[in-house]
């Protein structure tokens, strides 16, 4: 382990335990280049346990290695496996987790955890995660948004107990937005 790679280790595996875990998952839009950029912004000082969890849409726009070196931070896929056990990683993640930040959000994936759809690790995760503030931040193209379907999904998620954060246009607003609402959202520690 150096320190930009951090893995999933037993040790930060009981800090997490003790101090609460923030989830960020990113799912395939343009806007998911910008995650590492993100993580690291959440957490400057690295002083919180943080997890990410990409899908394999957002591996299209952003490698594991980057968002790994920026946000210095564990990244899980739906390839991860653990040298311990927290098995089902889904439900040990919900289980320490004190917050979850979805950035970005297609479309697809917003239909997905608006149906219960639970198809791969952030999904499945999302879905085992009641009780558990969670912050959604769509980025799509402005006629994806508007569409009815969408705006019925996105409605769907906030009478779950989602916040949505989202710009009048379907764009992710900036990671300096994201950072201060996800501060103003979360539960003090």
């Amino acid at each position: 382990m150096n320190e930009f790679a951090p893995d999933l280790t037993p040790e930060f595996a009981e800090r997490a335990r003790r101090e609460g875990l923030t989830i960020v998952v990113g799912a395939g839009s343009t806007a998911a280049g910008n995650l590492g950029g993100l993580v690291y912004e959440l957490d400057p000082a690295h002083r919180d346990p943080t997890v990410v969890i990409l899908t394999t849409a957002a591996q299209r726009f952003v490698t594991p290695a980057h968002v790994r070196h920026l946000g210095r931070c564990p990244v899980l896929t739906d390839q991860t496996t653990t040298a311990f056990s927290l098995e089902p990683l889904h439900v040990w993640l919900t289980d320490v987790a004190r917050r979850i930040l979805v950035y970005p959000a297609s479309a697809g994936f917003l239909a997905r955890i608006a149906a219960g759809s639970a198809t791969d690790l952030a999904s499945t995760t999302l879905l085992c995660a009641t009780g558990i503030p969670t912050i959604i931040v769509p980025s799509m193209h402005r006629r994806m948004w508007t569409n009815r379907l969408v705006q019925r999904n996105v409605e769907c998620l906030r009478e779950a107990g989602m916040f949505i954060l989202a710009g009048p246009d379907g764009m992710a607003p900036s990671v300096g937005d994201v950072v201060l609402a996800i501060v103003a959202k979360s539960p003090q520690p």
